[in-house]
């Protein structure tokens, strides 16, 4: 009998129009990492990890992933983890992971001045796998990138990452990059659902470029600091108390306070995020 609703703690997203997501499950699929299940979604088979059936699960969203806003309809999880492409003018080869949202107008779907639900927790583990495959693989060309906040979905509920291979159609056919993606992706979801207790210190980031630089620093340098939702400085003449107030109430780990990249932002909008935040009784921290 095939079930109507799907169940999982973590649930990777094939999106079916993604060149890059197709490549990275083909690399996962001929790994033999899962096995077909009794279950569909988007009229394609579900498929569960081998070893973990319960607790991970493939499955394929006829929509691109910015736009695959439809998955809890069917599907139950504590984390989506979204394959996706990486496109960037400049064609670097990179690995890449980040939390969705627009913090004011929308960059690529969702809904305006709306955050999606993250976990920090994962943006780190998913971090530190992809600089772990970089280097099995010896993918010495590509960049490991952490981004900031930016495009759908934002309206889902569950909180949701995307672990990403850019930057364009050349590395989105790289079996070998696409390979370590795929494998990043299942250890993380593996360490999120084996690790309990949150015990770090969880930040929001403000200021800086696309790329998060500072931040991806200061997290390599600080074991116990994890990060969730980042605005960069283009975006911080639009920050205000509903917006920065869903970056702290929409991260599963709930943030104790800010980063601030005191080089990355001017004067007037450190001194805006500052109120922001003494107002909401949270601590910040210039970097």
């Amino acid at each position: 009998m095939v079930k109507l609703f799907i169940k999982t703690k973590v649930a990777i997203v094939i999106p079916e129009p993604d060149i890059a997501s197709n490549t990275i499950w083909k690399g996962l699929e001929n790994g033999s990492y899962f096995k077909e299940s009794d279950q569909t979604f988007d009229s394609n088979m579900v498929f569960q990890h081998e070893k973990s059936p319960d607790d991970i699960k493939i499955v394929f969203s006829k929509k691109d992933g910015v736009e695959s806003n439809h998955l809890e309809k069917k599907i139950q999880a504590d984390l989506f983890i979204v394959a996706s492409r990486h496109r960037a003018v400049s064609g670097t080869p990179a690995l890449l992971i980040h939390p969705t949202g627009n913090w004011s107008k929308i960059t690529l779907a969702g809904r305006e001045c709306e955050l999606s639900y993250t976990s920090c927790q994962a943006l780190k583990f998913g971090l530190l796998h992809l600089k772990n495959k970089k280097e099995e693989y010896s993918l010495e060309n590509y960049k490991v990138d952490l981004e900031i906040t930016h495009h759908g979905p934002t309206s889902m509920k569950c909180p949701l990452i995307f672990m990403e291979l850019g930057s364009s159609e050349d590395q989105w056919k790289d079996e070998k990059a696409a390979k370590a993606v795929g494998e990043a992706i299942v250890e993380t979801a593996q360490q999120f659902i084996n690790t309990q207790n949150f015990k770090g210190e969880c930040f929001i980031g403000l200021g800086g470029n696309h790329y998060a630089y500072r931040f991806h620093k200061y997290l390599m340098q600080n074991e116990n600091v994890y990060i969730s939702h980042m605005a960069a400085k283009h975006t911080l003449d639009d920050l205000n108390k509903e917006n920065i107030s869903q970056a702290f109430t929409k991260t599963l780990e709930t943030p104790i306070g800010a980063l601030i990249d005191k080089k990355g932002a001017r004067s007037e909008q450190r001194k805006n995020a500052i109120e922001l935040l003494e107002s909401l009784g949270k601590e910040y921290f210039l970097i």
